[in-house]
């Protein structure tokens, strides 16, 4: 596997010479060290490697010694992984105690030690079972732990695969719309639930189902029974690279109802989206246009709302429309803060929050993409607080800041956090936006 480095330390030949021996051990082709020289906070070592993985437009496996040097703090780190998952690429920690960079994460930032008379036997046992072709957690879709610990084809598992694989590669269909017919014709994931795109993303991209076992960073090519031909799973790769959209532009303005806004029609959010466009005029000028609105989150990971969408600023400035009119809003209490402690509570329920949308990733009940949806609204979220005053906002300094000479020049994250103190949920139905706000009865109005 394509393999890169990454340290932060000022002995690059040190950090070379422990990349090389790592990826001589686990059968990977080395393709470059990044170090981080001195104290830069801007990381240039980091970005240089985030450009070369652009330019390159393949993914990789990034090694690092340890998860601390991906960061300080679990925020730190978990931020760099998921730029490196959104590039396609894998992080592995070389440390015997915890290879997975997400569980050696969680395992800091609780304090929790293991014994070094552990990390040997624990990096031998996970290179017997390795070798032996045993399973180490949970198996990839399409194959099943045998009673030997041996990982075997599941045969229905792997029909839905190869038919996954022949979708996108024979049939053109991308993975939204893959996941999309495997829904129509009533096939389900391992627990029961809908396909989204995500999760045939992840089977698109999984090595093992050309016989080459990946897990902890351990690479064997063989190791298993194929489901795919490996030129097939070869090609699909380039495929899914040639479509992968290079980021080329800075990010947008946050949507200022993330979290609040929900689907009337099948309760599930709404999610902030993006769409550029670039075009030529008759008269040979290039024009670029930006268009955000929010769509059902239903409809986008599992196909199975319709096609509902709104432009994010008719709807954001509706529901400032709702609440600059209640009279009821006026009237309503200041919300409760925890008293003497101003936002600390808050911050605790959120830091808590965060922990656990990690953990989960940690142990493998979320993806990296579900995980980096969830850590972005959750960011979105934190921002807002940031904004509110040390005590908390009352519901009077809050709805002040909706006045028509006011709200235009408060910053996008100041308006968003205003939105999350005064309102409990919006919902849109059939074009009409009701707005419930916090301790006020709920508004109704179409746009």
């Amino acid at each position: 596997m394509r393999a890169l480095g990454y340290y932060r330390t000022q002995d690059a030949r040190t950090g070379e010479e422990a990349f090389a021996a790592y990826c001589a051990e686990h059968r990977h082709i080395p393709y470059g060290v990044f170090a981080e020289q001195g104290e830069d906070h801007a990381l240039p070592g980091f970005q240089e490697m985030l450009r070369h993985i652009e330019t390159s437009g393949l993914g990789y496996l990034v090694v690092v010694p340890s998860v601390e040097h991906l960061g300080a703090s679990i925020r730190e780190q978990v931020e760099r992984m998921l730029e490196l998952d959104a590039l396609n690429c894998e992080v592995v920690c070389d440390d015997p105690e915890t290879p997975d960079p997400l569980q050696a994460a969680v395992r800091a930032a609780k304090g929790e030690e293991v014994p070094d008379d552990r990390r040997e036997r624990i990096r031998e046992g996970m290179r017997a079972k390795a070798a032996r072709g045993l399973g180490l957690g949970k198996p990839p879709y399409g194959y099943k732990v045998a009673f030997d610990g041996t990982l075997r084809v599941a045969a229905q598992e792997a029909e839905v695969v190869r038919a996954i694989f022949s979708m996108y590669l024979n049939d053109d269909l991308g993975v939204r719309a893959s996941a999309a017919r495997l829904n129509v014709q009533s096939a389900r994931t391992r627990k029961g639930r809908r396909w989204s795109m995500v999760t045939v993303r992840d089977i698109l991209r999984n090595p093992a189902y050309m016989g080459a076992y990946r897990r902890f960073g351990l690479l064997l090519p063989g190791a298993l029974e194929s489901i795919v031909a490996p030129a097939d799973f070869r090609a699909v790769q380039e495929k899914m690279s040639s479509r992968r959209p290079v980021r080329k532009h800075p990010r947008s303005q946050p949507f200022l109802l993330a979290g609040l806004l929900f689907c009337g029609h099948c309760g599930r959010r709404m999610m902030g989206v993006t769409r550029r466009q670039t075009w030529r005029r008759k008269d040979g000028e290039r024009r670029r246009g930006e268009y955000r609105y929010y769509q059902c989150q239903s409809r986008i990971n599992n196909d199975v709302c319709a096609y509902r969408t709104v432009r994010a600023e008719r709807v954001e400035e509706e529901v400032v429309s709702q609440l600059r009119s209640a009279p009821a809003l006026a009237a309503a209490p200041p919300r409760a803060n925890g008293g003497g402690n101003g936002a600390a509570p808050r911050k605790r329920d959120m830091d808590k929050g965060y922990m656990t949308l990690v953990e989960r990733a940690a142990a493998g009940a979320m993806t990296m993409a579900q995980l980096r949806a969830a850590v972005a609204v959750a960011a979105a979220s934190r921002e807002a607080a940031a904004h509110a005053a040390p005590n908390g906002p009352t519901t009077d300094e809050e709805q002040a800041k909706l006045a028509p000479g006011v709200w235009p020049t408060l910053a996008p994250a100041e308006r968003q956090g205003a939105l999350q103190a005064l309102v409990a949920r919006v919902t849109l139905k059939d074009g009409a936006v009701q707005v419930a706000a916090q301790g006020a009865p709920a508004s109704e109005s179409a746009l």
